[in-house]
């Protein structure tokens, strides 16, 4: 295929701010069609990009235009029913994560395109991110010697909306936890390589007065023994929170702040200082660390770009999809044993 024809479902948002424009940074996509709810939100971006259709109706879009891959943005209790549309009609779907309300839908969804062999990615674009794919270079070459310990900050303001489906369990499966500890148990695996065996959550609704939780603290152990930590709030004003992410070895640490969101943006430091002997006064020697800075890239643009080579390949890739998968698995066991 020349071009890769996409339709968009769930056109405002995030498919509005940031995938519709990383798409068109690459001249093998085009947009063909795009579908909201909304009619003047579908229409009104149709009209933004120069997009022929726009539709309101998710059958009615696939019935008219030929697609080669859809964007699904909708909320997540959505996911399901559109994935396997798309998928009766021979389309490759790149979804926003998570990729579900609960295990048992998301192995549904996966089954089934492993079933028609058609390519399913879940969108979990913080892995394109230089600095965190630094991170994974700097641990599999032994810089920081035995992993031990990785930790986590992520959180935004977010007050109660007026039909924000992110506010609703039955809508999106949860709060802070679905929102943004997804995307921290993700990044772990990426840069780790490692899966996380065993977690615990505590978490609660404390400030705001929707139903799922607005505040959690999270900790778990990988397959070979790093504990990890991690912080999510939707009740830290964004100023107030630098978006921390914090890894520590045996010979020695990365620190990267402003890393994790949706841009390419923030630094990293990385410090050697391998010990040797015991220190019985404990004198911290200061060590000057190397700093890198986030390259300012589309970190969606990336993705969609590594999406768009599985399909052109014909052959499918589902480790993006069963990672998805799996980090689900984790948040149900949460939500299942909450710690209040």
């Amino acid at each position: 295929m020349e071009k890769i024809r996409w339709g968009i479902i769930g056109a405002g948002g995030i498919a509005d701010r940031r995938a519709i424009p990383a798409l068109l940074e690459d001249k093998n996509n085009e947009i063909v069609a795009v579908l909201d709810k909304a009619g003047d939100v579908a229409k009104m971006v149709a009209q933004k990009y120069g997009v022929k259709h726009y539709f309101t109706d998710v059958e009615e879009l696939f019935k008219t235009v030929e697609c080669d891959a859809v964007y699904i943005a909708t909320p997540v209790f959505c996911h399901k029913e559109q994935a396997l549309l798309a998928l009766e009609y021979g389309v490759n779907v790149f979804m926003e994560k998570p990729i579900s309300l609960n295990e048992k839908e998301g192995k549904e969804i996966l089954d089934a395109f492993k079933a028609k062999g058609k390519q399913l990615t879940i969108g979990y674009m913080m892995g394109f991110h230089n600095l965190h794919q630094k991170a994974a270079s700097l641990i599999k070459e032994g810089k920081l010697g035995s992993v031990n310990l990785f930790k986590m900050q992520f959180s935004c303001w977010y007050p109660e909306i007026a039909g924000a489906w992110r506010q609703k369990k039955a809508l999106g499966g949860g709060g802070c936890i679905m929102d943004l500890a997804v995307h921290c148990m993700e990044l772990f695996m990426n840069i780790t390589g490692e899966d996380i065996e065993k977690i615990k959550g505590f978490f609660a609704t404390r400030t705001f007065g929707y139903e799922v939780e607005d505040t959690a603290v999270i900790t778990f152990k990988s397959e070979s023994g790093i504990l990890g930590h991690i912080d999510v709030n939707f009740n830290v004003p964004d100023s107030c929170a630098p978006s921390r992410l914090e890894i520590y070895g045996t010979d020695g640490s990365i620190f990267a702040e402003g890393t994790l969101g949706q841009e390419e943006v923030g630094k990293l430091r990385f410090l050697y200082a391998p010990q040797g002997g015991y220190e019985a006064q404990q004198i911290r020697t200061v060590t000057k660390p190397k700093s890198y800075c986030g390259k300012g890239a589309n970190i969606y643009t990336k993705q969609f770009k590594v999406f768009g080579d599985i399909i052109k390949s014909g052959k499918c890739d589902y480790t993006c999809a069963e990672r998805a998968l799996r980090i689900q698995a984790l948040c149900d066991e949460i939500y299942e044993n909450n710690c209040y």
